[in-house]
């Protein structure tokens, strides 16, 4: 009986397991126009950019991010990627997100976003955090959902972190800006159950951003430690029924 049970929880774990492939774009390339360079891993083709957005340097970095890698993102305006591994909201999915954001002056958004498949240049993201007008927040296509969290001084960079579960029903995204865990986070939302399969991504003037990554765990996007994973949780289940 109890060889039944281990067998029926590691097929439950396993199901609440099917995660996002990792993705990373550390921008690892020639100073100059984005439109072409990559693609980088995770990417199914070249970067598709609008002409006034271009690797500048040097990269963007943060202590509570992983090391950084090459250049980064200055605006101007709007710069897409296909995934290889489009991410269903089928439930027991879940993935992390991260990008790091640098503002030297004010102007209106910038953000790191998700679309569906086929998503062109200048489409709206799905789903995307990033900041608008002074806050940090969750975008849903033109719809801006701040949190409470204070915005960093003019020439900050700032490390935002997303969670997504999916329901089903709806994704769960629960953002961190700048934060001292990943356990209690600035802003929760419920958002539309759409089949990611594109990063849409925007920088208007006086922003950057650099290192945008997608990951199965906490710790494949920043420098926090790794969340319960299917092998920790097998253990304490051996060792609680011994």
């Amino acid at each position: 009986m109890k060889t039944l049970w281990y067998a029926g929880c590691l097929v439950v774990a396993l199901a609440a397991a099917a995660q996002a492939a990792v993705v990373y774009e550390g921008v690892a390339y020639p100073v100059g126009p984005l439109i072409g360079h990559g693609p980088a891993l995770g990417f199914a083709a070249p970067w598709i950019a609008d002409a006034g957005v271009d690797i500048v340097a040097p990269t963007l970095s943060h202590p509570l991010d992983l090391p950084s890698t090459g250049n980064k993102v200055s605006g101007f305006f709007n710069f897409v990627d296909p995934l290889v591994n489009p991410i269903p909201p089928t439930p027991g999915n879940e993935f992390w997100a991260s990008v790091l954001i640098s503002h030297v002056g004010p102007n209106d958004q910038t953000f790191m976003g998700l679309g569906p498949i086929g998503a062109a240049l200048g489409d709206l993201p799905a789903v995307a955090i990033g900041v608008r007008l002074g806050q940090y927040g969750i975008f849903q296509g033109a719809v801006f959902t701040p949190c409470a969290k204070p915005f960093t001084p003019p020439g900050t960079t700032d490390f935002l972190v997303a969670h997504f579960v999916a329901g089903g029903a709806v994704w769960t995204v629960s953002l961190f800006a700048n934060p001292s865990n990943l356990v209690v986070p600035d802003l929760v939302l419920n958002v539309a159950p759409v089949v990611y399969g594109t990063m849409v991504n925007q920088n208007q003037a006086e922003f950057e951003s650099d290192e945008f990554r997608l990951g199965d765990s906490a710790s494949q996007v920043s420098a926090f430690g790794v969340v319960p994973t299917l092998d920790t949780t097998w253990g304490r289940l051996k060792a609680r029924f011994r």
